[in-house]
């Protein structure tokens, strides 16, 4: 029996509201485990080394693995105590709240000539809005952290495992795949290693770095905890385009609801991060992690919304490095090189911006 353009349109779809519903459900598992594959890629050159030293592997793996443990830990352990400290009364907040939004109030109803009753309803409901999300989002981020204890125990061992059998895993893939496809495979396995890799320790040394840059800024113009503030901004970059943006809208709004005169401070809050953005998307990012990836900022976009929507931050945080690799796959792949091309970052080079336009030579 033939089948159908129609028919094969509809197989497709089938099979991925399959592979959906799979991966949603099995979130639990997949999610810990594509993060340990990750951290496998982060940590794999370390554990290399020491096994050319003559180290057994699963020493090595564990050594590397107890060193990052201790490390992470302690630098959580602090976190967690400065963040302690951080005095916010939501009462407070809402009197905060209350008195700035009479003075909008005030301006909407002698400027514009609005009525007071109705400018006050919508301030009032929007005070409440705000402040009952926030105190729910802070209760579901508790809720959230008890429930996935078992995916943050499980990490260390699953990538445990994926590093000590990972010769085994490739000689698997090997043994699966075609002899006339053994050589892109094995292309393929090892371009996946290097971009991941490069990628993962890039951008983790630039969170480091405006860990510390975000740190010391918010510090020089006196907002209050701002080791806190600057390290959570920090990691909130590893989200592409939206963390950024998130990275400086906390301090900005903490400044808001919590200085009696907020204006002031506020302003050199927009400034810093202006400032500290500007020097990490032409400086520390070309500079350390470089352009090993090459997906376009749609393409990004698009798959942080919907990794959002499958998994949550947890999609967001891992969908770049999955991208990526499936961008390697397909680019060896002749029937699937039209949808790397179109992930890609190539074919619109004629019409970047350009802060000069450089004449071909001979040209007049």
């Amino acid at each position: 029996m033939k089948i159908t353009g129609l028919t094969k349109t509809a197989l497709f779809l089938i099979i991925i509201a399959l592979f959906l519903t799979f991966i949603i459900l099995t979130k639990n598992i997949l999610i810990p485990l594509v993060l340990a594959m990750f951290f496998s890629y982060l940590i794999y050159p370390i554990v290399w080394r020491i096994e050319r030293w003559g180290v057994n592997r699963a020493i090595s793996i564990l050594m590397v693995l107890l060193v990052v443990i201790i490390f992470i830990g302690g630098i959580a352990l602090l976190f967690s105590l400065k963040a302690s400290t951080v005095d916010f009364d939501f009462n407070d907040v809402k009197e905060q709240f209350a008195s700035k939004s009479l003075s909008i109030q005030n301006l909407l109803t002698d400027k514009l000539e609005i009525d007071a009753s109705t400018v006050d309803y919508y301030l009032n409901q929007t005070a409440e809005n705000f402040i009952n999300t926030w105190q729910s989002g802070i209760g579901n981020i508790f809720t959230a952290t008890t429930t996935t204890i078992f995916q943050i125990g499980i990490l260390p061992v699953f990538t445990f495992f994926l590093l000590f059998y990972r010769t085994k895993t490739a000689h698997f893939i090997l043994r699966i795949t075609p002899k006339d496809k053994k050589f892109v495979t094995l292309t393929i396995l090892r371009e996946i290693s290097t971009v991941i890799t490069k990628y993962l320790g890039g951008l983790f040394l630039v969170v480091a770095i405006l860990a510390v840059l975000n740190s010391v800024g918010l510090l020089i113009i006196g907002v209050k905890h701002a080791l806190v503030l600057g390290v959570l901004a920090a990691l909130l970059n590893l989200i592409p385009y939206i963390g950024t943006f998130l990275g400086g809208f906390i301090p900005f709004m903490y400044v808001f609801f919590t200085y009696p005169h907020p204006l002031a401070t506020m302003l050199k809050v927009v400034a810093l991060f202006i400032i500290i953005q500007f020097v990490e998307n032409n400086l520390l990012t070309p500079n350390i992690v470089g352009n090993s990836i090459k997906i376009n900022p749609l393409a990004i976009i698009l798959s942080l919304l919907f990794a959002n929507i499958v998994w949550g931050i947890a999609g967001m945080l891992v969908v770049i490095p999955v991208l990526a690799t499936l961008k390697i796959i397909m680019r060896k792949i002749d029937s699937l090189k039209p949808y790397a091309f179109l992930i890609s970052d190539r074919g619109t080079e004629q019409h970047r911006l350009k802060l000069f336009n450089r004449k071909k030579q001979g040209q007049k």
